[in-house]
């Protein structure tokens, strides 16, 4: 039965439909698989690497279908799961960074947004049932490229590796070596730039592409403070902005290891970039004492933040782009946010504010509360040296997942109380603004055994031993 908590008014549920029942082993935490057997799980394979997979179905949920969507290599998943696990398995990094190097875009191509130095989204098999479908309702291409952060966190993490070993930058991947794959993904990053915000925004070519090319990738994640949807054209979402910043920076110390004439922009030019991507930061979203969720222009071309308080805004801490005694006065108001109530519930972080117009705890990121988002800003407030509030962040979400039979996607943002997970689909019909006579599913159970999750359980494990 719905959860009223999750309806908003003059909502009509088409579509209520329970995924989990009471009886399923997740519930009892004791059947949850080790660490070690997690890890295991969530390992795949993509162009002779071993790579980390977004998703897979324990044993007895491979007949329900949404437990079977994402078996497959994501960019910016396997990238962020690999960067938790890098302690537990170092290889995975460089594993994941040439799998995703060996399909960089090459051409330019609306079906599947494939643009030159562009890192893929999804990669799927033409076996692949999930692809199958998306190729025959969406007509997609894979892989498909619908996603501007995986770019950035590509280039972050090899400028990481780099650092530590400059010879991987040598490693051929495609017959091409990784520092001019680097060199390809700083171009795309330029090229994305040139926009009105002077940031990258989600702005797809596949008309029925992703709306939002970013973590929070659901139709309804961006919105003004009276609930209205950003218009989907001209986002920038607040942590892109940090995730850009560190990946022109990587850029750099890439550029100084393996120089060369070929390099898009120089250094010097690709540090001031950064710095213009700081100050653009201060510029449209800083609101005087919060950040807003991030930006967008309107049908006139006036650029408006996007003023709802949400997660986001604390994965700035996880970035360097705040980094430095003259951001203090940020840093402050972004771990005061992200610690206060409205945000940190029971369950960990919530993806909005429970005093949002549009909040709702069981909402995909409307409310609920992510592991792995939560690992990120406790890193983050942990990098910044706000210690406390990262270990009470740290400790609500490890404490969450082992409290379930699994490690899931999401737990609900009023949870315990009305339950950790959401065990139903919810579909709903509005007769409100701009969702108006618009089919919106505003609740799905997550996935069981979630690969960031897993990574984020190996990071607590490691942060609060």
């Amino acid at each position: 039965m719905v959860n009223n908590s999750d309806l908003k008014s003059r909502e009509k549920v088409i579509q209520d439909r329970e995924v989990f029942l009471n009886d399923d082993p997740i519930f009892d935490p004791r059947t949850r698989p080790s660490l070690d057997a997690a890890i295991n799980m969530i390992i795949g394979e993509q162009g002779g690497f071993r790579i980390p997979v977004a998703a897979v179905p324990l044993a007895h949920h491979t007949n329900i279908p949404e437990q079977n969507l994402f078996r497959c290599l994501f960019g910016r998943d396997a990238l962020l799961i690999s960067d938790l696990l890098r302690n537990r398995c170092p290889e995975l990094r460089l594993n994941v960074i040439s799998a995703l190097a060996s399909v960089q875009g090459v051409k330019m191509d609306s079906l599947s947004e494939e643009e030159p130095g562009r890192i893929a989204h999804e990669v799927r098999s033409a076996d692949d049932l999930r692809g199958q479908e998306l190729v025959a309702t969406a007509k997609w291409k894979f892989p498909y490229y619908g996603a501007v952060d995986a770019t950035l966190i590509w280039l972050r993490i090899l400028g990481e590796i780099a650092s530590e070993d400059e010879a991987k930058l040598d490693l051929e991947i495609a017959g091409t070596p990784l520092w001019r794959h680097a060199m390809s993904a700083t171009s795309w990053i330029l090229k994305r730039l040139e926009t009105p915000s002077g940031l990258i925004e989600s702005n797809r070519m596949n008309p029925a592409g992703i709306t939002n090319q970013v973590w929070k990738d659901s139709g309804d994640s961006y919105m003004h403070s009276d609930g209205t949807l950003a218009r989907g054209d001209s986002t920038a979402s607040i942590e892109t902005v940090g995730e850009c910043y560190d990946a022109l920076i990587a850029a750099c110390a890439i550029q100084r290891l393996r120089p060369s004439e070929l390099w898009p922009a120089s250094e010097s030019l690709l540090i001031a970039k950064a710095e213009n991507v700081r100050r653009l930061l201060i510029d449209l979203m800083w609101l005087g004492d919060r950040f807003a969720l991030g930006t967008e222009r309107d049908v006139m071309g006036e650029q408006h933040p996007l003023d709802s308080q949400a997660s986001n805004q604390g994965r700035l801490l996880d970035s360097h782009i705040l980094m430095g005694e003259e951001f203090k006065t940020y840093c402050d108001a972004i771990a005061t946010a992200v610690s206060g109530s409205a945000l940190l519930g029971e369950t960990g972080l919530r993806t909005l504010s429970a005093e949002h117009i549009s909040y709702r705890p069981g909402g995909y990121h409307t409310g609920s509360a992510w592991p792995m988002d939560g690992v990120f800003v406790a890193r983050g407030l942990a990098r910044h040296g706000y210690l406390a509030e990262a270990k009470l962040l740290g400790v609500r979400t490890k404490q969450s997942i082992e409290s379930f039979g699994g490690y899931p996607e999401f737990f609900r943002g009023d949870g315990p109380e009305h339950g950790l997970i959401t065990t139903r689909v919810i579909d709903v019909m509005s007769e409100n603004g701009d969702t108006k006579d618009r089919s919106n599913r505003i609740c799905q159970p997550p996935q069981i055994i979630q690969g960031w999750t897993v990574g984020a359980y190996a990071w607590l494990t490691e942060f609060l031993s």
